[in-house]
């Protein structure tokens, strides 16, 4: 059977994983190890074997469902974990025991002795059992060769990346999109309903972001619900998309960034009430459109429906829902639109795209011998658009007739039951491409499963987390100087290609990835799939309030909990007891944390000594403060700390003992104080905290300052003067820092800083250096050395007669803020050859802005804020021929769109914000009259007018 396979892959990235720790702790940990580092050797030498042994087992006979297969790649399973367990518990006994080593040293040889016999055992069971070996067909583990191939297909053009599923739903949209338009004296609820899988939200999007609603609707609000309905959140949701609309392609500025963090905290700390009563007060007297995505129950949707005013006339709300019982709440019977399954026609059409990715001029080649084998398999879909995609994802890394006819077979072994969209049916294609999946990114996929329903997952914090985990090994074959983070972002490219994940925001230029997310049908088999094997374990809070409904089924969860489950996520602010868990737990979780007291009883539980990843996030509104317990330094196996939400972070100077800790988060929290000891953790590669960030008083850092800090990567954001003794920072040599943010408290803080030549600025990726406002950058010729400088960032005054004639012409994105220039800045940044985004914020006191012919060949993203002085902005002929997105905000004194503007076909996002009502009038269309100046943006599919509400405004 294909779950026989599973496990036997499953068990491939366990053993990788497992000699990739040894090969760790060899390295690290010489000390402890010293009197068995034979041993240690020993089992690395035998874990190479099974690795060598599980790639070649016989693919036929692993399918074929043999009780003795399947326990004998379970056993090999729990061995790999056994050994990490056995040898990291000693280690964690020789660091704090008061016995001495020789009692630990001869408990430790009898479970060695035990692991070698049963070892011994393994290789004798592949005799007795009859397992064979197939040298040939190595279905079941991706060689080198297909890892390249997969990585070497050319990505799609980012509209068609950028452009949703709509096969099938063009008779649904038009239709949703009159019922939108229609002009009705009541307030309107329009369900979109239809099983999971269908398109729902697809529909709801594509119409959301429709050029004619947007303009037909004062504000456009679009919120998740989801099962884990928590009113007060969904309500000041509502109220950050009214004041902050959004959409996945915004690259949001820091100003904005903050403006939103400050409004989150100020709603978090309202009563619902008040929350219900700025709702009303924002959206009474409009047109709104509101979309409530994914709602599940009656009862949610009766209390969401009362907080909306009858608004404007024409004002509509759509939900999308599974539950046909909820239409009849919502709405009088016939008004619902379901999306109907697809067409063999259609289903072949989204088949075909997602199978064949473009060539150099857009085309999709199908193989002639390919296409009868296709329009096979696509029938087995039933026509539901979320099965065709993910087979689609799966037969995209296929490329030749063999691979394409295995498939077809599998297909028509486990899906002969998928009959008109049955449910069951895209569980079992999602069971199928998850089989497919190479040893490598099995664990990767399951692991997304642990962050809650829906959530938007930062890749770089994933990233993070993956290598944190162990997930992520560098190949044999990576190339040279690729690191870790290099590879685990191809991982994350592959599951996108094979449409197992999802990409919820892009970077600024477009086409990285700044957010992923997972269908939760796909969500699902991950957390399913992952207990099922010991992977992971998610625990919610309404499953704790089940479990506490009788004795008997908490005891049963408490007996899950005992399993060697090694990672543990925890949502919705469930409080779970640590003595419940396995001591071999290697990963922690904890979202939306309520308890103040949570953080310490985790901490100091001794069942988590072998904790590798400890991740907490507060609900800023009942957190205020976050004093880390000294039991934190015991975790000597940490090698990622997280904590959010908190109003203030204090770290004990015990977090020094930490010598494996390589991610320090600590960015989305309100305060951090952090001891001096921190600079002896010699593997730190990313540290990540608040500006502002200070030690205690009194300390000196002298002491403790790093020797060697060529490990970091990561330091965001510090205090030149607070954080670092200027006369001792620029003794460290960081030679391996890409991502810089720093703030000076005066300008030569500033030029040692530029000089130094221990921070090895060549090889910086990305910088922010913010300077107080009573000083000023007095020199920017040493950015001049910064030759792989991507990103910049200047937040603060810049010296009249400095020339941005220094800017390095690798910058691909260039923010200033508050830079008081005086001169126009557009004849010299026009001329950056790699320039894609631009961010001037309150950056030119002056009145012009000229952009001249041919300049800004390649900007994409332009951000006006704040230039309060500016009258006239020119956009001369074939200037910024691929701009796709344009947003102002706050310049008062500008009166028009620039005429250029019309020649501009790439802009595709016009947002306009905090701008006088005039200058809105000239390019609105209202009642079917065009303003003044549409014709210039008449070409735009997404025009917005918004305004922004900082924290005072709420009132």
């Amino acid at each position: 059977m294909a779950e026989m396979m599973v496990l036997s892959i499953l068990t491939e990235a366990v053993v990788s994983q497992a000699i990739e720790r040894l090969s760790y702790l060899l390295l690290h940990e010489a000390g402890p190890l010293a009197s068995v580092k034979h041993d240690v050797e020993s089992f690395h030498t035998e874990l190479k074997r099974i690795q060598s042994l599980l790639s070649s087992v016989d693919g036929r006979q692993a399918e074929s469902g043999d009780d003795r297969v399947r326990n004998w790649v379970s056993e090999i399973r729990n061995i790999a974990c056994d050994i990490e367990d056995v040898i990291e518990i000693f280690i964690v006994k020789m660091e704090f025991s008061y016995l001495g080593s020789t009692f630990h040293l001869r408990s430790l040889r009898k479970e060695i002795d035990s692991i070698k016999t049963r070892m011994k055992s393994i290789f004798e069971s592949k005799v007795n059992y009859e397992i064979r070996l197939d040298m040939r067909d190595n279905a079941a583990v991706a060689g080198p060769s297909a890892v390249e191939l997969r990585r070497s297909y050319p990505d799609d053009d980012e509209d068609d990346e950028e452009r949703d599923d709509v096969t099938g739903l063009d008779d649904k949209r038009e239709a949703l999109k009159n019922r939108l338009m229609e002009e009705q004296e009541e307030l309107c609820a329009i369900p979109i309903v239809g099983m999971g899988g269908l398109g729902k939200t697809t529909l709801a999007k594509i119409v959301f972001n429709d050029s004619d609603v947007k303009q037909h609707f004062e504000c456009c609000t679009w919120v998740l619900i989801s099962q884990q309905y928590v009113a007060r959140d969904v309500f000041s949701e509502i109220l950050m998309q009214i004041g902050f609309p959004q959409s996945p392609s915004t690259c949001l500025s820091e100003e904005i960034l903050e403006e939103r963090r400050r409004a989150r905290e100020l709603l978090k700390n309202m009563e619902e009430g008040e929350l219900i009563g700025l709702i009303k007060n924002k959206l009474g007297g409009k047109r709104y459109l509101v979309v409530l995505d994914d709602i599940w129950r009656a009862d949610a949707w009766n209390s969401i429906r009362r907080i909306f005013p009858k608004g404007k006339s024409g004002s509509k709300i759509v939900l999308t829902t599974r539950m046909k019982e909820l239409v009849n709440h919502a709405a009088p019977r016939g008004c619902e639109i379901e999306p109907t399954l697809l067409t063999p026609e259609e289903s072949w059409e989204l088949l075909h795209r997602k199978a064949f990715p473009s060539d150099v001029f857009g085309k999709r080649v199908c193989p002639p011998e390919f296409e009868k084998m296709g329009k096979e398999m696509v029938k087995k879909c039933g026509g539901l658009p979320l099965a065709i995609v993910v087979l689609g994802g799966l037969l995209r890394t296929k490329t030749s007739e063999d691979e394409w006819n295995k498939v077809l077979k599998d297909v028509n072994a486990h899906l002969t039951r998928f009959r008109n969209g049955q449910q069951h049916g895209i569980e079992e294609m999602l069971a199928l491409s998850y089989h497919d999946l190479p040893y490598y990114l099995k664990p990767c996929f399951l692991y997304l499963g642990s962050f809650p329903e829906d959530m938007e997952i930062p890749r770089r914090k994933l990233i993070q987390l993956w290598i944190a985990e162990g997930l992520v090994t560098e190949p044999i074959t990576s190339p040279s100087g690729q690191t870790m983070e290099e590879i685990a972002d191809q991982y994350l490219r592959e599951l996108i290609d094979r449409c197992m994940v999802q990409v919820g925001s892009k970077d600024y230029t477009g086409i990285g990835v700044k957010t992923c997310r997972v269908h939760h049908l796909m969500r699902d088999f991950c957390v399913s799939k992952a207990r099922e094997d010991n992977f992971s374990e998610v625990i919610r809070q309404h499953e704790i309030g089940n479990m506490m409904e009788t004795t008997r089924s908490f005891s049963n969860h408490q007996l899950t909990l005992q399993t060697k489950t090694r990672r543990i996520s925890i949502h919705a602010g469930c409080d779970l007891d640590p003595r419940r868990m396995h001591r071999c737990l290697r990963s922690l979780l904890c979202f939306d944390v309520s308890s103040p007291t949570s953080l310490a009883k985790f901490v100091k539980s001794k069942n988590l000594r072998l904790l590798r990843v400890l991740e907490f996030g507060f609900n800023s509104s009942t957190i205020h403060k976050c004093k880390v317990p000294t039991e934190i330094g015991d975790l000597i196996h940490l090698r990622y700390l997280g904590l959010r939400g908190a109003g203030k972070v204090k770290l004990p100077s015990s977090i020094g003992n930490l010598r494996n800790l390589c991610t320090i988060n600590l960015r989305d929290n309100a305060e951090v104080v952090l001891p001096v000891e921190i600079f002896r953790l010699k593997r730190l590669k990313h540290l990540l905290l608040p500006f502002g960030t200070c030690f205690p008083p009194g300390y000196s850092m002298a002491t403790y300052l790093l020797s060697d800090a060529r490990q970091i990567q990561t330091l965001k954001y510090i205090s030149f003067g607070k954080f670092l003794l200027r006369n001792k920072i620029l003794q460290l040599e960081m030679a391996n820092l890409r991502n810089l943010g720093v703030q000076f408290e005066n300008k030569e803080d500033v030029r040692s800083f530029l000089q130094s030549p221990n921070f090895k600025l060549a090889m910086l990726q990305s910088l922010h250096m913010s300077i107080l406002s009573s000083t000023s950058f007095s020199s920017l010729q040493p950015l001049s050395q910064c030759v792989f400088l991507s990103k910049l960032f200047l937040d603060g005054k810049i010296s009249r007669g400095q020339s941005l004639e220094f800017l390095p012409r690798s910058l691909t994105k260039l923010i200033l803020r508050d830079s008081g220039l005086r001169d126009d800045p557009m004849a010299v940044l026009e001329r950056l050859p790699n320039l894609r985004f631009l961010g001037l914020h309150n950056a030119y006191t002056g009145t012009e802005l000229i952009c001249s012919a041919e300049g800004f060949q390649r900007l994409e993203t332009l951000q006006l804020f704040s230039l309060e002085k500016v009258t006239n902005w020119e956009l001369k002929d074939f200037s910024m021929p691929n701009l796709k997105r344009l947003h102002i905000k706050h310049m008062h004194e500008l009166t028009m769109i620039p005429e250029g503007m019309k020649n501009i076909s790439s802009l595709r996002e016009l947002k306009i914000i905090d701008m006088r009502r005039s200058f809105e009038d000239r390019i609105r269309v209202k009642d079917g009259i065009e303003g003044v100046d549409f014709y210039k943006v008449s070409h735009v599919s997404s025009i917005s007018f918004s305004w922004t509400l900082p924290s005072y405004q709420f009132y």
